[in-house]
């Protein structure tokens, strides 16, 4: 008797709770904590209460002795090896997983029928190889619960036609570029293969960075811009400008509300606008739009037609990048002239604008005529 309670005086560990012992145990390595899982049926468990799990797959990855039917939720795999390894069936058939994220040196081969997701919710692939076509089409056909899809940094050498179709995914990011925005739908890319984006109602929000190059094949941006057309948000980029407006026909963004287009470097970006042809051209294909944000070297033109969504749709108008010039001050003019239900219309000055220069453009459209008696113009 007198030896069991010194012992349990010794072992003063065992009895903090549960949230203190896992909290040290989250020091160690992942072996290290299921190790102590032997000490006594106290710390028999105590190592699955652990919110992260790290395990060094390469080996057990190599001998084909992969399993994951053990209740995983979240499980995120980043291994660097020789050369690309097919990931194994298993990780296919796991009913209870629900955020996947495969990074680096993985063969995306997944053959027809296999795939069975019920709760997948978000999938991740980083640096993945897609063995063929059917490689994303084959795995979304199991996924029937996946909101959020992450493409980047993935090897598009075997692709031809890139087809994405699902109508529950709401977030959709495929991104060649290294960057910090997150985004609903964000495509950085040049258009190296055929995308098809089908079915996708649930989206809110598209992001579209394209860029040309001397494998931009014709066509694939239209069928990339059309796959997009019904969403209410879009954040286009510059160098993406001429892509669109090349589309024959030019796609109808009947649903659009809210359109931004920024330029991160500007002299470098507008090297790409060619044609003569620019946001003036894509407001006769945006009739609900309601928000616009650009910077006025976007505008090349003021269209004799005014367009529909001037007219009658847009509330707040934002031009960025603007000077006391007078074909910068003539387009603001255009639309407080023609801005039927327009409310706000702010004005970024480019940096070189002193202060007189922002009190002088202020004069020229407060005293210039406008359309709606409720507008309200700001000038930073």
């Amino acid at each position: 008797m007198g030896k069991e309670v010194n012992r349990k005086k010794a072992d003063r560990i065992s009895d903090l709770p549960d949230s203190i012992l896992t909290h040290i145990l989250s020091f160690l390595s992942t072996n290290e904590a299921v190790r102590t899982s032997i000490l006594s049926t106290r710390w028999r468990y105590l190592f699955a209460l652990l919110p992260n799990l790290h395990f060094d797959l390469e080996d057990v990855l190599r001998r084909k002795n992969f399993n994951i039917h053990r209740g995983v939720k979240y499980l995120d795999l980043n291994i660097y090896l020789d050369k690309f390894i097919t990931l194994p069936d298993v990780l296919f058939t796991c009913r209870t997983l629900v955020s996947l994220k495969v990074d680096k040196d993985f063969v995306l081969d997944v053959p027809r029928g296999v795939v069975h997701l019920p709760n997948l919710n978000t999938l991740h692939l980083e640096s993945v190889k897609f063995l063929n076509d059917d490689s994303i089409k084959n795995l979304l056909s199991g996924c029937s619960n996946l909101e959020d899809m992450i493409l980047k940094q993935c090897y598009m050498e075997n692709i031809s036609k890139f087809n994405i179709s699902h109508q529950l995914l709401k977030r959709l990011t495929i991104d060649y570029l290294y960057d910090g925005y997150h985004s609903y739908f964000k495509y950085l890319d040049s258009i190296k293969a055929r995308y098809s984006i089908e079915y996708l109602q649930s989206l809110v929000k598209a992001d579209i960075y394209l860029f040309k190059t001397n494998y931009t094949l014709q066509g694939g941006a239209t069928t990339l811009f059309r796959g997009i057309c019904n969403v209410p948000s879009l954040i286009l980029w510059v160098t993406s400008l001429e892509l669109l407006l090349s589309c024959k026909p030019l796609p109808v963004f009947a649903t659009f509300f809210k359109l931004k287009i920024p330029c991160y470097d500007l002299f470098r970006e507008y090297s790409y606008i060619r044609g003569g042809k620019g946001l003036e051209t894509l407001l006769s294909s945006l009739p609900a739009l309601e928000k616009l944000e650009f910077s006025q070297e976007v505008l090349c033109f003021l269209p004799e037609n005014v367009p529909s969504c001037l007219l009658y749709k847009l509330k707040a108008i934002k031009i960025t990048n603007f000077t006391d010039e007078k074909h910068c001050i003539g387009k603001a003019k255009y639309f407080l002239k023609n801005g039927g239900a327009l409310q706000k219309l702010t004005i970024l000055t480019a940096p070189d604008v002193s202060v007189e220069k922002q009190l002088k453009i202020s004069n020229v459209l407060s005293a210039s005529p406008r359309e709606s008696k409720q507008l309200c113009i700001l000038i930073v």
